[in-house]
């Protein structure tokens, strides 16, 4: 199978090149290029959110394992300060014993007597130059350690500095991943809302819907307000209005008085065309 892809392979490098020419890798780039391209236009904003918050998880393993290394290094970096601590204290005591034997080998006795246990000047010489010597090499170890310290020291700071710019880092690409994915749901939502579809026509034909009502309630009330005065009924709504005054027994006292002037003239006309006696 592998054997069949190889050929199948350098026989269309092959055919490329024949038919191509020298122009052939050029095209080949091109194309590869173009390829890449129309592959990145087609995926997602989403999924390329996703695939950044895939690599910083990514970063945690990372982070984790260069957490362990600078929690073991301080780790050592006190182990050491301890042990340094310690044999320099040591130190000290041995110093002050041999100052001590120094001293007293000054004094030119040929005995000398510690802890009730007597010493020959050449015993107390012997042991005075084998802990000087001791104590000239456990000195050396202590410098040496003091340089190995200050080493750690500043390996430490590196990482931990390194361990810091790393968290820090992280923290930023988070706040910048939660950012892009704010202003992503602010365009899902804008998209949402210019993707709704409404039918003005439809509107239209409810709003005349409505006036239609309003007109045929309208003609209903009219024809009641017109129903209401064919039938005689009292004008309740125009009781609010005030009447004009009239004066009804004047009328009538005129209208008879009108009436009995009348007759009494007629009566007085007759009287005096009578015949007279």
């Amino acid at each position: 199978m592998l054997r069949k892809l190889i050929t199948g392979t350098a026989a269309a490098a092959l055919a490329g090149t024949m038919l191509l020419g020298s122009d052939a890798s050029s095209y080949v780039k091109t194309m590869g290029s173009n390829v890449r391209d129309a592959v990145r236009q087609e995926i997602s904003v989403e999924f390329e959110l996703d695939r950044i918050r895939t690599e910083v998880d990514d970063l945690l393993p990372e982070i984790k394992k260069h957490l362990k290394t600078v929690a073991s290094q301080s780790v050592d970096v006190k182990d050491l300060e301890r042990s340094i601590v310690a044999r320099e204290a040591s130190l000290a005591q041995q110093k002050e014993a041999i100052l001590t034997l120094r001293k007293d080998l000054e004094a030119g006795h040929s005995t000398y007597t510690y802890r009730t246990v007597s010493y020959s000047r050449a015993e107390v010489e012997a042991d005075l130059a084998h802990r000087f010597a001791s104590f000239c090499t456990a000195e050396d170890c202590v410098r040496r350690d003091h340089q190995i310290l200050t080493a750690q020291r500043d390996t430490l700071r590196a990482n931990q500095r390194k361990l810091d710019t790393m968290l820090s880092r992280k923290q930023d690409l988070a706040v910048k991943i939660a950012q892009l994915e704010a202003r992503l749901r602010q365009v899902q939502a804008a998209e949402a809302i210019n993707s709704m579809q409404v039918d003005d026509s439809q509107l239209a034909q409810v709003e005349q819907l409505i006036r239609d009502v309003g007109h045929a309630l309208d003609v209903r009330e009219s024809m009641l307000e017109t129903e209401g005065q064919v039938l005689g009924r009292i004008p309740v709504e125009e009781a609010g209005q005030p009447a004009e005054p009239t004066d009804l027994l004047g009328d009538i006292d005129r209208h008879f008085r009108g009436d009995q002037a009348g007759t009494d003239k007629s009566a007085e006309s007759a009287g005096s065309s009578g015949p007279q006696l």
